[in-house]
């Protein structure tokens, strides 16, 4: 007998479940103004560490990564954004962050 646990902490933008590398991955977005987006990206670390740590639990063995994606209204974004697009994407990263800047303009 199996038993399913729905994780109960904030929901996020998007998780993918990686079985054959047996990894957990999240993806938060946002677009706000800002003025400093590593006090962003630490508040959005901060409001996910419970579903982080629900999710360790659910899939133990597995490894949970959390991606930050924060651009700002203008379309800037950081090297810390353009370094989580390559984890993701790979060799096209370049490619789909100039799209999204375009589609935030």
């Amino acid at each position: 007998m199996c038993s399913q646990v729905e994780v109960q902490a904030n929901r996020i933008d998007g998780r993918v479940i990686d079985k054959v590398k047996k990894e957990v991955i999240l993806i938060e977005m946002s677009c706000p103004w800002m003025r400093n987006p590593q006090m962003k990206a630490e508040e959005k670390m901060r409001k996910y560490g419970p579903l982080r740590w629900e999710l360790k639990q659910q899939y133990s063995g597995y490894k949970v990564s959390q991606y930050n994606i924060i651009l700002n209204v203008l379309s800037g974004f950081s090297k810390h954004v353009r370094k989580s697009i390559k984890c993701l994407i790979g060799d096209r990263s370049y490619l789909v962050l100039k799209q999204m800047q375009k589609a935030m303009l």
